[in-house]
């Protein structure tokens, strides 16, 4: 009894499964998702509507080609049916920018977004309506020019005035959904009270207010808003004046350099780094809720180099030598400097450059000095970019 048992056991463990592992998954959609910060904005006569393009469908199945289409219609049509469409060729994650044409002043217009992907369209955006308004005046003559520590930018043009205060009202532009200008229902009350997120940190180092220049926005201090957007304004905060945008080499513009606009006509970039080529411009700003800016200036570009000389070394003395007059300073602590240049001056004379030093050294010996001859020595640093610093104060001395 023993062996057959052992046998039909061992058929039962060799036998082949069948194959059955549950019931099989749905197919993942491929439809996309709403286009993510979508924002709108009149900048001169134009109106600017801005999405992100999504990378992967509500599934999560990533896309290799995506499209993002814009739609607007004047008034209270139906943006679907009634509207303009316009798609723009994006790159998955790629934020996506189209101008749209601005209707006359005190004319509403109604903007909405939506991906496309495969030939499946998504689900739109809320619909953002924009009161149109007569463009503020483009600044004029802007000019750049090097300056130490950054680029220094000028221009010319009358201040802009606020704005009548206009609403932008918004609703879902979905079917069913109310139109705009009628507040849609308060959401439901949780529960349990949502949990505040905290605030992101500064980012360290943030522009003052200079070639990235977006409407003051609630974010932490130095951070630049995203372009295009219209935030409501913190207490105080100025609406009007000048926002100025940098752009590097080929890229786009970025966002502005501050975080609300600029009063003053002039402003020293201090965070363009150091080997490229920036360009500039600037628009005049009537009102930041909605983003109501100018025509841009005319376009101010400049290479970027190191113009900051390093700072003039200290500790200067002369000591009378066994072999003439050793002239002795304290080492510089620039992070670039590249040596040291005495200057000697005799009786009566202009100074003149006597030696080169390397960064390494903080001495050096003068062996043509001459027994009983007041000289006049002073010393500067030079740095690798080729700037060099002031002269310290001479001090005079001679060799018994």
């Amino acid at each position: 009894m023993r062996r057959p048992l052992a046998v039909l056991i061992a058929v039962l463990v060799t036998a082949p499964a069948c194959g059955h592992r549950g019931d099989p998954l749905p197919p993942r959609r491929r439809t996309p998702p709403p286009p993510q910060d979508f924002r709108v904005a009149q900048r001169g006569d134009a109106v600017e509507a801005r999405a992100m393009a999504p990378t992967a469908s509500v599934d999560g199945v990533p896309y290799e080609a995506v499209s993002v289409e814009f739609l607007w219609a004047e008034g209270q049509k139906d943006v679907e049916k009634a509207g303009q469409h316009r798609a723009v060729t994006a790159i998955p994650g790629a934020r996506v920018v189209e101008s749209l044409p601005l209707p006359s002043a005190g004319a509403t217009v109604r903007v909405a977004a939506r991906a496309v992907a495969g030939g499946r369209k998504g689900q739109r955006t809320l619909t953002v309506a924009l009161v149109a308004r007569t463009p503020p005046e483009p600044p004029t003559e802007l000019a750049a020019s090097l300056a130490p520590g950054g680029v220094a930018l000028s221009w010319h043009g009358p201040r802009p005035r606020p704005a009548p205060p206009t609403p932008a009202p918004t609703s879902p532009g979905l079917p069913g959904a109310p139109s705009a200008g009628v507040p849609a229902p308060p959401p439901p009350k949780p529960s349990v009270p949502p949990v505040e997120p905290a605030p992101p940190p500064s980012a360290p180092g943030a522009p003052p207010a200079a070639a990235t220049g977006e409407p003051p926005t609630t974010a932490p201090k130095g951070e630049a808003p995203a372009p295009g957007e219209s935030r409501t304004p913190s207490e105080g905060a100025r609406t009007t004046g000048f926002f100025v945008y940098r752009r590097v080499g080929g890229a786009a513009y970025d966002p502005p350099l501050g975080e609300e606009p600029l009063e003053r006509r002039a402003l020293t970039d201090t965070l363009v780094p150091v080997g490229v080529t920036a360009c500039y411009v600037v628009r005049a700003v009537s009102s930041v809720q909605p983003l109501v800016e100018s025509a841009p200036s005319n376009e101010a570009c400049v290479e970027v180099r190191d113009v900051t000389p390093p700072a003039t070394p200290a500790g200067l003395a002369v000591l009378p030598r066994e072999g003439g007059l050793e002239i002795l300073w304290s080492p510089s602590a620039e992070p670039d400097l590249a040596g040291y240049r005495v200057y000697r001056a005799g009786p009566g004379g202009e100074a003149q450059r006597v030696a080169e030093i390397p960064a390494g050294r903080a001495s050096w010996l003068d062996a043509t000095a001459q027994h009983g001859v007041d000289y006049r020595y002073a010393v500067t640093a030079f740095d690798r970019a080729g700037n060099e610093s002031e002269r310290t104060e001479p001090v005079e001395t001679a060799l018994p």
